[in-house]
């Protein structure tokens, strides 16, 4: 019997963002064959001023989930989590992260007893997990927050130094709203889809492991050694883009989480 509190799985509005991109990509080239192709001029002029307001969307869309999408994105992740979480008690457990939180659909299910809130959204990366936190973070009060980003900052073209002291930023803004709070950091996946990230990402796992010892608010979940196996990507752990995971690499995280949260003593 499911709970009665769990949350139904989220719908990603970023991912239904690019589904409109995909079907507008569609409609344009059907209009640009009836203007080449049909006589009558007036069709042609319908369809060149649909065309040209077709563009426009793309050109806005190719500026990316970076580009003026975001608001539109952001104010629907906003409305899943009120919708989902916002008359849940005070001190749950967050997961704050990228789209391998949020096409994590068993989240709740899979990290039962303990009390989970999914508050991923996909395409994140520090700068708006920072940018958003005031609507999707801090109201829920959580007890401790799973942190996972890292992939979509190196994707994003920053130096490693530049997400390094990004991070530093992050978790230290989110203690200071927060100072009641644990932080679980997640280590950066070895993702066999981005495999041109990987020196980078294990050079930041380095840096995390040594950063989050020092503070004791933070705490670290090295997922290299399970989701690797004798220096090679296990491919077998993730859908077929290699970028997300899917049951088996998220059954590989939630034996590990439940293991820190025992480790540090929380109860469900």
């Amino acid at each position: 019997m499911q709970d009665k509190n769990q949350a139904k799985p989220l719908k990603d509005p970023m991912l239904i963002a690019l589904r409109w991109i995909k079907i507008t990509s569609v409609a344009l080239v059907a209009l640009i064959l009836v203007i080449l192709f049909v006589k009558n001029l007036w069709i042609r002029i319908a369809c060149a001023i649909v065309a040209v307001a077709i563009l426009g969307f793309l050109y806005v869309a190719a500026r990316g989930c970076l580009g003026p999408l975001v608001p539109v994105a952001m104010w629907g992740y906003g409305r899943q989590f009120r919708k989902n979480y916002g008359k849940r008690p005070a001190g749950e457990i967050v997961f704050y992260g990228a789209s391998n939180f949020t096409l994590w659909k068993t989240l709740e299910e899979d990290m039962a007893p303990y009390h989970a809130q999914n508050h991923g959204f996909g395409g994140s990366n520090d700068k708006l997990l920072m940018a958003q936190a005031e609507k999707f973070l801090y109201p829920y009060k959580p007890s401790v927050v799973f942190l996972q980003t890292g992939s979509n900052d190196n994707v994003g073209g920053l130096t490693l130094e530049q997400i390094m002291e990004n991070k530093k930023k992050m978790y230290a803004t989110f203690h200071e709203h927060l100072p009641d709070a644990k932080f679980v950091v997640m280590s950066g996946l070895p993702l066999p889809g981005r495999p041109m990230h990987w020196e980078n990402i294990n050079k930041l796992n380095q840096f995390l492991e040594d950063y989050c010892s020092k503070l004791d608010y933070l705490e670290f979940i090295n997922a290299t050694p399970f989701m690797m196996k004798d220096g090679n990507f296990r491919p077998e752990y993730y859908v077929k883009d290699g970028v997300h995971l899917n049951a088996d690499g998220h059954e590989q995280w939630t034996a590990a989480m439940k293991k820190k949260l025992e480790e540090m003593g929380i109860k469900p």
